[in-house]
C-alpha cells in the first residue's frame, strides 16, 4: 500500500462474487493492458493450478523487463473475512511466483484489493463510529468558540486546529476523555483514534515489506494516482503516472537480489 496517499478501499460485499470483482478490475486494465484470463501453470512439484489473469502492457516501452508481464489474483473480501484467510492468499500468491505459467515462465503476483486494506478499514471504523456518537450541533458550538477564542488574540486559527480542539473540549464536556485518550494525547496525538490509526499503518507498511520480499505486490487505485500497481509501498505504475523511472522489475526476486525487486 502506498502511504501519504488514502486508498480507495473496497467496501466488503460491494461485489457479489469474485468474478464480478474481477470483471470490474480487468474491464479497467484493458486501457493499458493486455489481458489474458486463466493462464494454467505448473507448481515446481509438478501440480497444475491457474492465475486469475496475467497482464502485458500495451506500450511496453519504459518498463524494466525485456517481456514485461505480471499475473493478477483476486480475491473478493466478505464482511466475515477473517485475518487467517487474508494472510492465506498471500500463501497462495507466494506459491504462484515459483510457478511456471504457459507462455510467460515464472511471474510476479500482485493481489487485488491489498490483503492489508483490513487493516485502513479497521481504523476508518473506529474513527467513523466515534464521530457517529457526538452531536453535530453541539461539536458546532465548540467550532465557533475555539474560532472565537482565537480571533480575541488576533489569530485565525486553521480549520484542522479548530477541529482536533473543537472534538477535545467536546470529549471532555461529556467525560469521554478515557486513560487511553488521556496518554494519546502525552503522546502528541490528536487522540487515541489517531494513536491507534498511526499504529495500523505502521504495522500495514511493515507487512506489506514483508510480502513484497516473496514477489507479491498489491494492485489498488488510489486519490491522486488512480489504479496504481505497488510492491513492498513502492510504486511500480500507475495510470496517472505510468511506469516508474527507477528500474523496479516485475519478475520474481531471487534471494536477497536487490536488483530484481
Amino acid at each position: 500500500m502506498r502511504y501519504g496517499q488514502k486508498a480507495l478501499l473496497p467496501q466488503p460485499g460491494t461485489f457479489p462474487d469474485e468474478k464480478a470483482l474481477a470483471d470490474f478490475v480487468l474491464d479497467k486494465m484493458d486501457q493499458w493492458f493486455h489481458v489474458e484470463e486463466q493462464v494454467p501453470g505448473r507448481y515446481w512439484t509438478g501440480e497444475e493450478t491457474r492465475i486469475d489473469a496475467v497482464l502485458r502492457p500495451r506500450e511496453p516501452a519504459g518498463w524494466h523487463d525485456e517481456a514485461p508481464a505480471f499475473g493478477i489474483e483476486f480475491k473478493n473480501p466478505a464482511p466475515n473475512t477473517s485475518t487467517g484467510e487474508r494472510y492465506g492468499w498471500v500463501a497462495q500468491a507466494a506459491g504462484y511466483t515459483h510457478c511456471q505459467w504457459e507462455r510467460y515462465g515464472r511471474l510476479g503476483v500482485f493481489l487485488c484489493p491489498s490483503p492489508l486494506s483490513w487493516l485502513l478499514s479497521r481504523a476508518d471504523k473506529i474513527a467513523n463510529a466515534r464521530q457517529q456518537q457526538i452531536s453535530p450541533e453541539t461539536l458546532e458550538e465548540e467550532r465557533q468558540r475555539v474560532r472565537e477564542y482565537g480571533r480575541r488574540f488576533g489569530k485565525e486559527y486553521s480549520d484542522a486546529y479548530v477541529e482536533s480542539e473543537a472534538m477535545l473540549a467536546h470529549r471532555r464536556r461529556l467525560g469521554e476523555l478515557t486513560y487511553e485518550e488521556f496518554t494519546a494525547l502525552a503522546d502528541g496525538y490528536a487522540n487515541a483514534e489517531a494513536r491507534e490509526r498511526e499504529h495500523d499503518l505502521r504495522m500495514a507498511k511493515e507487512l506489506t515489506h514483508l510480502i513484497g520480499q516473496l514477489s507479491v505486490g498489491e494492485l489498488m487505485p488510489y486519490e491522486g494516482s488512480g489504479w496504481t500497481l505497488t510492491r513492498s509501498g513502492t510504486r511500480l505504475w500507475s495510470e496517472h503516472q505510468g511506469v516508474s523511472k527507477i528500474p523496479y522489475r516485475l519478475r520474481p526476486r531471487i534471494g536477497s537480489e536487490r536488483s530484481r525487486r
